[in-house]
């Protein structure tokens, strides 16, 4: 029977000029058909698709366990992920309402979902008019490009900001136009289609005032231009700053928000837009039929409820743990905390030895997750999530490791001509910082791998910034630039000594 079905169909494809190249699988007997070539002798399908699309990429972002966890060949469970930032209390407890939610998954969602615009209008205080459910913010600035830009149109975009922005413009062939982030709210908004603004801002973590976010809206607004603020953060910084009962009133403001990331259930994906009743209505008729799934829908719906202390106590453990893990970073030399108003923190590498890069590597085989920013064409900056003590100790603990491991590798590339070699031969006369300590030193390493040691003894200090925060300082510390010093501390690394037994063992009997 089955060598009569192939014969039949081999007949009926050498008719029409089309291949059949048979494989053996028990439940597909057939291959797929290879089609005929067009008139040019091959399939161009490249030149038949809109032109706009051939130089796109998408974009880099976080969230990328289980590709990290393949690299280093752990378990996801067992990595630490501090490139997303998410409420660092984890989600509130959700089983009974995932379990009810699961009697509804043999029906279609009601594509009103009038309850998650309820919810939505209730927590913030607008009517469900007002509301346009999104399967997480990235759906819903594809469906906003969507439905303001044409080919052509310039759109302003902060810089750096979150790349989805420009993506999804340039999907839809917009002209971008880039400001510096700290200068967004002073523009002039003509002759733009649109302007973005992440506000707190993604990857800098700074926060615009209200106030001034409105002046942005009133000058946007008055010239018939789009205003989209993205506020996915604004519930882990400050919520008053949000600016969504201007979006509620106002055709050309528009606010996003992500209950994703306020409540920790990514896996969810779920957002909505706050628009004026006529915008939101377009918005509505245009976007995804069943956009949301049933469960997502129960979630967000209890999520966005009675939910005010979890909020509260998220607000109160961010702040401490903010300020906690700055100033951690501060310590380390050659690390840059920018200032951060929500849950996560920008760090500058510029004058830290290692690149991003090669940092994000080393982190990972620690089983830490970081933000390399290079696809925020910033180069040499790190982001990592705000966390909660114990987990953030954990990271900190990694850099250290990581620095003093680096430091070790310096040592061995030096090694085998270091212990025959002078003082004063094994200065950096070319290094633009010599002598950092006094003339004639030691420079095998350039940094102590003990740092920071924190032990007063050495000469080190305890120094409390203007901006907050302390580091610690080791101008008045130069132990490890005495030549006989770095000679044994060398010897004991090598001889495969941890770093805390070195510092027993050498450095303790000249403080």
């Amino acid at each position: 029977m089955y060598s009569k079905q192939k014969k039949s169909m081999m007949y009926r494809l050498n008719t029409y000029n089309i291949s059949f190249h048979p494989i053996i699988s028990s439940n597909f007997p057939y291959s797929t058909l290879i089609l005929p070539a067009n008139k040019k002798g091959h399939v161009q399908f490249i030149n038949r698709v809109r032109k706009n699309l051939s130089g796109l990429h998408p974009c880099i972002h976080g969230a990328r366990l289980s590709e990290s966890a393949q690299v280093v060949g752990k378990r996801p469970d067992e990595l630490l992920d501090f490139s997303v930032n998410l409420n660092p209390l984890g989600p509130p407890k959700l089983r009974s309402v995932v379990s009810a939610s699961y009697n509804s998954i043999n029906y279609y969602p009601d594509n009103r979902y009038p309850g998650i615009k309820k919810a939505a209008a209730d927590y913030l205080h607008v009517s469900p008019e007002n509301i346009v459910p999104g399967n997480g913010s990235s759906e819903l600035i594809h469906l906003l490009a969507q439905t303001i830009i044409e080919s052509g149109d310039k759109v302003l975009i902060p810089a750096p900001t979150f790349s989805e922005y420009e993506f999804q413009c340039k999907l839809f062939g917009a002209d971008i136009e880039y400001v510096d982030c700290s200068r967004i709210t002073n523009i002039q908004p003509d002759n733009y289609k649109a302007v973005f603004l992440c506000n707190p801002n993604n990857p800098t973590g700074k926060l615009l005032h209200r106030k001034d976010v409105i002046s942005l809206a009133e000058k946007c607004a008055s010239s018939e231009v789009f205003l989209i603020v993205d506020e996915a953060f604004i519930e882990l910084s400050d919520p008053r700053e949000s600016v969504a009962d201007i979006a509620a009133s106002n055709d050309f403001v528009i606010v996003l928000r992500s209950v994703t990331k306020t409540f920790a259930v990514p896996g969810l994906r779920i957002g909505f837009a706050v628009a004026s009743p006529r915008f939101a209505g377009l918005l509505n008729n245009i976007r995804i039929h069943w956009n949301m799934n049933s469960i997502a829908e129960a979630v967000c719906e209890k999520l966005l409820g009675d939910n005010q202390d979890y909020l509260e106590r998220t607000l109160t453990l961010l702040k401490r743990e903010r300020e906690w893990l700055s100033s951690k970073l501060g310590a380390f030399r050659g690390f840059k905390p920018y200032p951060s108003d929500t849950n996560f923190i920008l760090i500058d590498l510029g004058d830290f030895g290692l690149g991003s890069i090669d940092l994000t590597q080393r982190m990972l085989r620690q089983g830490i997750i970081i933000r390399d920013c290079t696809s925020f064409a910033l180069q040499n900056h790190i982001r990592v999530a705000v966390r909660k003590r114990s987990e953030n100790r954990k990271l900190i603990a990694a850099f250290t490791n990581v620095i003093a491991e680096w430091g070790r590798e310096l040592a061995e590339k030096e090694i085998a001509n270091a212990m025959n070699r002078g003082v004063a031969a094994r200065s950096r006369n070319d290094c633009e910082y010599y002598p950092c300590h006094f003339e004639g030193q030691d420079c095998t390493f350039c940094f102590c791998p003990f740092y920071p040691c924190e032990n007063t003894k050495t000469g080190g200090e305890v120094l409390h910034r203007s901006t907050g925060g302390t580091v610690w300082s080791c101008a008045g510390c130069d132990l490890i630039h005495e030549g006989h010093i770095a000679d044994e501390v060398l010897k004991e690394l090598m001889g495969g000594k941890k770093i805390k037994n070195v510092w027993k063992l050498v450095m303790e009997p000249h403080i």
